[in-house]
């Protein structure tokens, strides 16, 4: 009888722990959707306005400078992503020698300064690349 009670004690314990681990297992997200939460919570926007004012949107990784976030969306490719000034974003170009510029700027369009390295995009950020005459220095 002990042994019955025993054996019957072993089986209902290990019942409330399979139980257990279900419930625990249950709580969590499925894997699609708490990938799709956090892609949504960790990209940026960057608006690139061509030279005849045309506005292209596109979606960026957050979380790196603004050069690499552009390369990990493949905007820019190997050459750009090397070169002091990147001049060509998805196809559209803006040759430092030909004296214009990708002009980095804020969500309200005002000059962000610095370098593309040294800016970090935010989560949720809107950056505007906008196709600018640089200035003559020279003169």
């Amino acid at each position: 009888m002990k042994k019955n009670i025993s054996i019957l004690s072993v089986l209902v314990i290990m019942v409330l722990v399979i139980s257990m681990l279900c419930a625990c297992g249950g709580t969590e997200p499925a894997a699609d959707e708490s990938a799709s939460g956090d892609a949504a919570a960790e990209t940026a926007t960057v608006i690139l306005v061509d030279q005849d004012e045309t506005e292209y949107t596109y979606e960026v990784p957050a979380g790196m400078n603004l050069r690499d976030s552009l390369k990990e969306a493949g905007l820019i490719d190997d050459a750009n992503y090397s070169n002091m000034f990147v001049e060509t974003i998805d196809g559209h170009t803006a040759l430092m020698a030909d004296g214009v510029l990708w002009l980095m700027c804020d969500q309200d369009k005002n000059q962000i300064n610095g370098f593309y390295e040294e800016k970090m995009v935010e989560p949720g950020e809107t950056i505007y690349l906008i196709y600018t005459v640089a200035p003559n220095f020279d003169d």
